[in-house]
């Protein structure tokens, strides 16, 4: 590469993707002072509504970003909708059972203690738009629509891209640091890099409808008690199910085939999940396929993937854009401290390293929520109102509630993935928490994302988290031998004490290093006797150290993600 392309691409990202997850990364990037530019063929409208869950976790980042109220209030559907799961024989039949744990867009329910964001449900019209205004407002950052990714080349001192402006047809050469593939599942970077998927692909054909139907809140409030985010319905083989998507007319059909579908049968498909011939408009339709499917490689050089390019999952829990956020963040900051200059040269391979095994456990846990669904059989007497009917609701009501509950209160999958075995982050030998999809403990375990705890200001101990290390300190414990080797080595770290001893507790050591993406990287009851070892580990500039082991435990070691895709 000649050295002006060098220049031009000094410590600037290139993103190719403008979807949930490249401005997810833009806005990262930007936050923490990393020039960026973004190109998508597209034009920034959002062609179809779906990925609405967004988790509490997402949340929690857009907090850091800035935009979180503006999520709340000013995206569809309104801010009090219910996030209320209903299962029926259809729209206007017989309710099977619900899922209802309090949350709206403004209330985070039964997940107050857990986090200060809880999970928001925001149509992808709304979301896309507000992460684009977000990330665009940062300095730095560009966001380059109707561009075309035509070809890339790189070397050991960064990435050239040969971009084409779509309506001139004019083509340019960008120059950047690292580029970032956010390309969606058919990614043209992940095949030109020679990169499978490893997994299950889907079998069977699905099809979803974004339509406007004007009566069918009504009847909501009029048979199933109220409005509700999601209609799982029993009425056909077909199991349709509705989303909403703007709270007050718009919505979205999802339906099982066993043969290719036939777009003009859509209006049927949704009067028979409404059970009630309302008048429709269909908006759009388009089939689509859920997987299990993971890239066998996150990286190779100076290009990496992140979201649907690296993973695709059935939309069953609404992991997937929340999973390539994810992505987005671990690798913003780490690209960021690289680039900055005091991260070290293996930091960028934890990327890989850390988010695959959590892409794995994810696809591997919507595919089981799918497998659950794909078990309820619809049966035409649990409509009826006779003893048979009624025992019948019943026991299908269990079912449901056995066999589908976790997909709906994921607070386990939401806030509760940590990274095992990671290569930055020190282990104490204590033994791992539990990870189940519908539960949360709170934990400093090495890897764990830090817990959320009220502050006496008010504040959240996450809003004392960012663009460096912090060191949360409780007791009279010593942060000095850490502080001063993090100013020498040229590590951004701040001190956060805690004085509530409940914080200092939920806490579990008088010293805990938190990382840049508020994940804990070590612990522990003192000053660590080599200060300097243990900031190298955590910025990658080192190989891992030894793991301590506590007096009779075994190290817990994480299955190899590639036993869970078999």
């Amino acid at each position: 590469m000649s050295d002006q392309h060098e220049r031009a691409g000094s410590r600037r990202v290139l993103v190719v993707g403008a979807g949930p997850v490249g401005l997810a990364l833009a806005t990262e990037l930007g936050w923490r002072g990393v020039p960026v530019t973004v190109i998508d063929q597209g034009d920034g409208r959002v062609p179809f509504p779906a990925g609405e869950a967004i988790f509490s976790r997402t949340m929690e980042h857009l907090r850091r970003w800035g935009c979180a109220e503006e999520a709340r209030t000013e995206s569809a559907p309104p801010p009090d909708y219910p996030h209320r799961t209903v299962f029926a024989t259809s729209a206007t039949g017989r309710v099977l059972t619900e899922f209802d744990y309090g949350v709206t867009n403004r209330s985070s329910g039964v997940y107050t203690p857990l986090t200060p964001e809880g999970p928001a449900f925001l149509s992808k019209f709304s979301f896309v738009p507000l992460l684009a205004r977000t990330a665009g407002e940062l300095p730095g950052v560009e966001i380059r629509y109707g561009t075309r990714l035509e070809t890339m080349e790189q070397d050991s001192e960064g990435v050239l891209a040969v971009v084409r402006d779509v309506a001139s047809g004019a083509t340019e050469t960008l120059a950047g640091t690292y580029l970032v593939a956010c390309d969606g599942g058919r990614s043209g970077v992940r095949r030109a890099l020679g990169i499978e998927f490893e997994g299950m692909f889907a079998q069977g054909h699905n099809f979803a409808v974004h339509f406007r139907a004007p009566q069918l809140m009504d009847l909501l409030r009029e048979r199933l008690g109220g409005p509700a985010v999601q209609i799982h319905t029993l009425s056909s083989a077909r199991r349709p199910y509705i989303t909403v998507v703007n709270g007050v007319d718009e919505w979205r059909l999802s339906v099982y085939l066993d043969q290719e579908p036939d777009p003009d049968d859509a209006v049927a498909w949704i009067r028979e999940a409404a059970g009630a011939p309302i008048d429709v408009e269909i908006l759009a339709a388009q089939p689509w396929s859920g997987h299990c499917v993971v890239a066998r490689t996150y990286r190779e050089g100076r290009v990496f993937l992140a979201g649907d390019a690296a993973h695709l999952l059935w939309p069953k829990g609404g992991f997937g854009a929340n999973t390539g956020i994810g992505d987005a963040v671990d690798l913003g900051w780490k690209l960021a401290a690289t680039l900055q200059g005091w991260g070290g040269p293996a930091l960028l391979d934890s990327y890989e390293q850390e988010r695959r095994p959590i892409a794995v456990r994810n696809v591997t846990e919507a595919s089981s929520n799918w497998r659950a669904d794909a078990q309820l059989a619809p049966d035409p007497v649990l409509d009826r109102m006779d003893a048979e009917g009624e025992r019948l609701r019943r026991e299908m009501g269990e079912e449901i509630r056995r066999s589908r509950a976790k997909e709906f209160r994921c607070t386990g999958v939401q806030l509760g993935y940590r990274y095992s075995g990671s290569p930055i982050c020190v282990p104490d030998g204590s033994p791992e928490p539990p990870d189940e999809p519908d539960e949360y403990v709170p934990s400093t375990w090495p890897g764990c994302r830090a817990p959320h705890v009220r502050l006496p200001d008010g504040s959240s101990v996450l809003d004392h988290f960012g663009r460096g290390f912090t060191l949360v300190v409780s007791g009279s414990a010593d942060p000095t031998p850490l502080v001063k080797t993090a100013r020498r080595c040229g590590v951004p770290l701040t001190v956060l004490r805690l004085a509530d001893p409940a914080a200092a507790e939920l806490y579990e050591r008088p010293l805990v290093l938190v990382r840049p993406d508020g994940h804990v990287g070590w612990r522990g009851r003192q000053a660590p006797e080599d200060p300097v070892a243990v900031l190298d580990m955590l910025r990658g500039a080192t190989v891992a150290l030894p793991e301590a082991k506590a007096p009779g435990e075994a190290r817990a070691v994480s299955a190899g993600v590639g036993s869970h895709l078999i």
